[in-house]
């Protein structure tokens, strides 16, 4: 479903993002085409929301215009160009770079929030966990990507 963003109240933290991905790509990446350059350009977008925010797909998708499932494929291409293209692994370290210093992202990580407080957490939910975890590293090496590797 697509939501509308109100741009007098939408959230500043993806405001910020998307002026760094705009200015990195000299290109308004809310146009709506399927140029190769827009395209990624709104993934380096996607993937830089999901990594720095707590936002849902939902309204980083609405913010620009599109769909939740949109932003969902964005940030998996995110994921795959990063392990795959150089250039565009330059490009978006700059991005990334740019934003945290903007957002001074301070705010924990919640994989450290799990860690930090293992001890207080039920045996059935470390369990659960325990068994994500391991679905997630099954996954990926079917793929065959390293999706947090991008040397």
């Amino acid at each position: 479903m697509k939501i509308d963003i109100n741009l007098e109240n939408h959230p500043t933290d993806l405001t910020e993002i998307y002026s760094v991905v705009c200015q990195m790509s000299n290109l308004d990446i809310r146009e709506k085409t399927r140029k190769r350059n827009y395209v990624d350009a709104r993934n380096v977008f996607y993937g830089i929301a999901r990594k720095l925010t707590k936002h849902s797909h939902e309204v980083i998708g609405g913010f620009l215009n599109r769909d939740h499932a949109t932003s969902v494929h964005g940030t998996r291409m995110f994921h795959i160009l990063m392990a795959s293209d150089q250039e565009f692994r330059d490009a978006t370290r700059f991005a990334l770079f740019k934003s945290c210093s903007l957002l001074d992202k301070n705010s924990q990580d919640p994989k450290d929030f799990v860690f930090l407080n293992w001890t207080k957490i039920t045996n059935v939910q470390q369990t659960e966990i325990c068994d994500l975890v391991k679905r997630y590293i099954k996954d990926n090496m079917e793929i065959g990507l390293k999706k947090e590797s991008y040397a």
